[in-house]
């Protein structure tokens, strides 16, 4: 009697050459998963190594199940057969699912992904995880060798402990079978093709043990179970599949297949059965997460949108739902299907949800950051996913793949073809009890396309082009929200643009004075310019009194020379008076500026100028005095009243010129608009009435009263409507200036600037959120990675302790090597408990051991740059009681500072100063100094002069030493003396 012989290539034929590609292969090892119970699958692919690992928290299998189920092809199991095996098991304690993988060949993408793989899993049989981990080493390179059997193929098969995993020695243990097994086939294979499978097993270096340190959940850990693979080498194509996008904001292949494996993006959505993930660990820094929620939709994004239309196709085609445009509360929309019969349609009822957002920001109600990076995504993932029982459909969804002809819909008549699966988000759900005409083609390529496919695709069909038509068109039956808030949204764009327009010119302009009027002050020129004036007057009077004029004349010329050198004083102040624009919301930068400049201007004026004057006013009243000049004190108080009295007068008289040339014009302006406005009302009131005199005469039968009735009240109504928008705008203006100027409050003009400063402020407090949150993303990389290693480091400092106590030269580089530690791990310490620190109490710090650490620290560096750092003895001395790890960084930000100015701005040594001054540390340097435009904005986040520099030490410093009890202060500038930056205990 003749048996079939099944060759080993079988398994290849069946698996590696029936799956199109790596993503596909994934896609249905997920499956697999899915069919397993497990509630997550996740995949760590690891570059550097080559690594794939994919796992999942499944029931996983028993020994018995491994041998029986998944080494064997084409298990019946799934298909419900009466005689075989049984279903597999099934978790009580979540829905019975549909079986996914029916076909019994799906383990076998994994040749397609790569050549050998560990297999480690556990089963979990009533709720409680077994007590062993099921092992198999699999080459599958045995299977492509002609002319060997399957049965002559031995697969090495092992069990471990629960609690232990395997570990490299273990799985080179298996290894080592496999290539007995290869060995005893020797003869029968190709050399080249038996030693390139040896290289592979001897390049199989896997430890599941160690990998567990780093891979976190899902594990076997406690009661873990499910089933993980260890693929090594994966293929290099899955690098190309990752990478091959044509252009940054298309999706790639790989993406395209993986992306929404299940719903998760619709907001109160069916809890997915199970969450994919797949990351991407490019180099040593946090992985990318190219599959899984962060990389897909999410609900709070799906919200976010402008518009959102929820419902469910019936059993006919009916649409019932709700519609909400703009946010606004949805209302019931119903839409029918003419395509309908009578008879309930072959594709069955199914749910629906879509979000759109409004393809240009100026028409959108998201925020404009926040719709460029929806944007962003809708270009590469946008479209209408179709999901069957929890899991998604391929290829639906996504905008390369147009079923619904939505694209090219758009592209023939984009004005009234609204939708576009780059601006819209959304789900189709189905099931197998309401949809099981909708069956899946075996390669899965999409839905069989008979009947019920072509019926479903004509309901959505329909759906888009009646909706886009009813809510998103000029005219539409339901559009009146989407037209008026859409010409809103445009309207207010168009204002904005225009204030901004008209602020910035302003803002521009005053930055511009500020700026010029403190390059004048940081020059040193002004106190000059002062003194030579009070110089200067004093001389022409000793040359008045020493003419040979008489006392009289003598008498006016003082005088004379007096008025003229106040005139010139009062000149130069005159010259740096800057006024702040009204109505115009100033950044923070420009604020802490013009607080600057009126301290700035202050001290000009009381220290410089009024001194000046008096100076002036002495100098008259000795000489008067002392040669018995007859200058009377009366005229002289009435020369120098005059001038000012003159001058207020002055201003006023223009001020009341201007303003009541702008109400002259405004009063000509309202006028005419309100003229204009009920002649045009008037103009539309005498066509309608000459029409209703031309239909009077109209017979009944040919005449529809309603639809005439409804087009004249519509003329009336439109006209009305904008021109009397226009005079209630124009009545609230004025309305309010009234108000304001009857009562003692804020005028519109100051309420306008504080709320354009609220806003300018938000904008800026979201930049710097934004710029933190990639800090803080950053930051998670170095906890990653600095976590592997921190341990042993701090387990090794405790054990040379003893060591440093036993030997004083040890001590001293023991107490640096814990101190740069320990200021390492302080950053670690903000996002882990703060019992890592080695210094586990406060201690005193004596200046003397911060000036030691900073020395020894930057001790290169200066050398390089040609900079002397010293510390006086009072700062030797000084004591602070904390951490090394609290105070340490703050003297590092400051001298890293202080070295970069001191050797960029001078050609000679630099010099920085540690000293103590009046119980306050100071680092000071003879830099060039900090400009007195900055001495508000240095201290602010973002913000700095050094190239290169991020604007985050000094924030940072300030805000540390803030929670300690210490303020960070600079010293007042003095042209030419460098920086001086004061640590002072706040006052209690």
């Amino acid at each position: 009697m003749a048996k079939f012989h099944i060759r080993a290539r079988t398994i290849d034929l069946l698996g590696r050459q029936q799956i199109a590609n790596i993503s596909t292969a994934i896609s249905e090892l997920f499956k697999n998963a899915h069919d397993a119970y497990a509630t997550t699958a996740e995949v760590d692919y690891f570059r550097d190594d080559g690594l794939l690992v994919l796992r999942d928290d499944g029931l996983g299998m028993t020994k018995q199940d491994f041998e029986d189920r998944w080494l064997t092809l084409g298990t019946d199991s799934k298909v419900g057969s009466f005689s075989g095996l049984k279903r597999p098991p099934v978790d009580s304690a979540q829905d019975i699912r549909p079986l996914l993988g029916e076909k019994g060949i799906g383990r076998l993408a994994i040749a397609v992904i790569g050549r050998q793989v560990l297999v480690l899993t556990r089963a979990k049989v009533d709720g409680k995880a077994e007590d062993s981990i099921t092992a198999a080493y699999i080459h599958w390179g045995l299977f492509e060798l002609p002319g060997i059997d399957l049965d002559e193929i031995v697969i090495p098969l092992e069990t471990f402990r629960a609690d232990t995993l395997p570990n490299l020695e273990d799985v080179q243990e298996m290894v080592s079978k496999a290539r007995d097994s290869l060995d005893s086939l020797a003869s029968r294979i190709d050399e080249k093709v038996a030693k390139s499978i040896r290289n592979d097993m001897d390049a199989f270096k896997v430890d599941p043990r160690d990998a567990s340190t780093y891979l976190g959940q899902p594990s076997f850990d406690l009661n873990g179970s499910g089933t993980h693979f260890y693929i090594l080498p994966a293929d290099e194509i899955i690098q190309d599949d990752i990478d091959d996008r044509d252009e940054s904001t298309k999706a790639t292949r790989f993406e395209k297949n993986l992306i929404g494996f299940t719903n998760t993006m619709t907001p109160e959505f069916r809890k997915p059965k199970i969450i994919t993930r797949f990351r991407d660990h490019i180099d040593e820094g946090e992985p990318l997460e190219r599959v899984g929620e962060k990389a897909f939709f999410s609900p709070e994004e799906f919200k976010q949108v402008d518009h959102h239309i929820r419902g469910r196709f019936d059993e006919f085609g009916q649409f019932r739902g709700k519609v909400g445009v703009y946010q606004t509360l949805p209302s019931e929309y119903v839409l029918n299907w003419s395509n309908t019969d009578g008879k309930p349609t072959s594709c069955g009822p199914f749910d629906f949800s879509i979000a759109v957002i409004q393809p240009t920001p100026t028409d959108s109600l998201v925020d404009p950051t926040e719709h460029a990076k929806i944007r962003r995504k809708l270009e590469r993932h946008g479209g209408v996913y179709i999901y069957k029982d929890g899991v998604r459909v391929q290829p639906y969804g996504g905008p390369d793949f147009d079923f619904l002809d939505v694209e090219r819909r758009r592209n023939l008549r984009a004005a009234t073809a609204y939708y576009s699966f780059r601006n819209i988000m959304g789900a189709v759900e189905l099931t197998s009890r309401d949809n099981p005409n909708l069956v899946e083609k075996a390669g899965r390529e999409g839905f069989r396309e008979d009947k019920a496919y072509r019926q479903f695709r004509s309901i959505l069909i329909n759906f888009f082009i009646q909706s886009a038509a009813d809510f998103f068109r000029e005219n539409g039956k339901y559009s009146e929200e989407w037209t008026e808030k859409r010409y809103e949204l445009q309207r207010l764009d168009e204002v904005r643009k225009k204030r901004e327009k008209q602020s910035k010119g302003k803002k521009d302009r005053f930055g511009e004075q500020l700026e010029k009027f403190f390059k004048v002050i940081d020059s040193g020129q002004l106190p000059k310019t002062i003194s030579d004036t009070v110089a200067g007057f004093e001389a022409d009077v000793l040359s008045e009194i020493n003419s040979k004029k008489n006392p009289q004349a003598k008498a006016l010329a003082i005088g004379r020379l007096e008025a003229e050198a106040k005139l010139h004083l009062d000149q130069l102040r005159k010259e740096h008076a800057i006024s702040k624009p009204r109505g115009v919301g100033l950044n923070t930068e420009l604020r802490n500026n013009w607080e600057a400049y009126q301290t700035e201007m202050g001290r000009l004026t009381n220290d410089l100028v009024l001194p000046a004057e008096k100076t002036i006013e002495n100098i008259v009243t000795t000489t008067v005095k002392k040669n018995k000049l007859n200058l009377e004190p009366g005229l002289r108080l009435n020369a120098a009243v005059q001038k000012h009295t003159k001058e207020t007068l002055s201003t006023m008289k223009t001020l009341r010129t201007q303003t009541e040339e702008t109400l002259t014009d405004l009063t000509r302006t309202v006028r005419d608009t309100t003229k204009n406005s009920f002649r045009n009302v008037s103009k539309v009131v005498d066509e309608v009435l000459a029409e209703l005199e031309a239909v009077k005469g109209k017979k009944q039968a040919e005449f529809d009263f309603s639809k005439q009735r409804e087009a004249f009240e519509t003329l009336v109504a439109d006209a009305f409507e904008e021109e009397s928008e226009k005079l209630r705008k124009i009545y609230s203006q004025l309305d309010a200036v009234l108000s304001s100027t009857q009562s003692s409050g804020s005028d519109m003009v100051e309420v306008t600037e504080a709320l354009e400063e609220e806003v300018v402020a938000l904008r800026e407090r979201q930049e710097v959120d934004f710029e933190l949150a990639q800090i803080g993303m950053a930051l998670n990389t170095i906890n990653h990675e600095f976590g592997k290693t921190a341990g042993s480091l701090r387990d090794g400092l405790r054990r040379m302790k003893s060591w440093a106590h036993a030997n004083p030269d040890m001590k001293r580089l023991y107490d640096d090597m814990r101190v740069n530690f320990d200021h390492l791990d302080s950053y670690l310490a903000l996002f882990n408990p703060l019992d890592r620190k080695l210094q586990s109490t406060a201690v005193d710090i004596k200046g003397s051991d911060i000036f030691r650490f900073v020395s020894d620290l930057f001790e290169k560096r200066l050398k390089r740059h040609n900079v002397r750092l010293v510390a006086d003895e009072g700062f030797k001395a000084h004591t602070l009681h904390g951490f090394h790890a609290d105070f340490y960084p703050v003297f590092v930000n400051l001298i890293d500072n202080a070295i970069y100015w001191a050797s960029s701005a001078r050609n000679d040594a630099g010099i920085i100063e540690l000293i103590e001054d009046y119980g306050d540390l100071c680092v000071r340097d003879n830099g060039r100094g900090v400009s007195s435009i900055d001495v508000r904005n240095i201290f602010e986040l973002s913000f700095t002069r050094k190239p290169g520099g991020r604007g985050m030490g000094l924030h940072i410093s300030r805000q540390a030493l803030g929670r300690l009890g210490y303020e960070l202060n600079i010293d007042p500038p003095t042209p030419n003396s460098g920086a001086c930056f004061r640590i002072s205990k706040m006052s209690q």
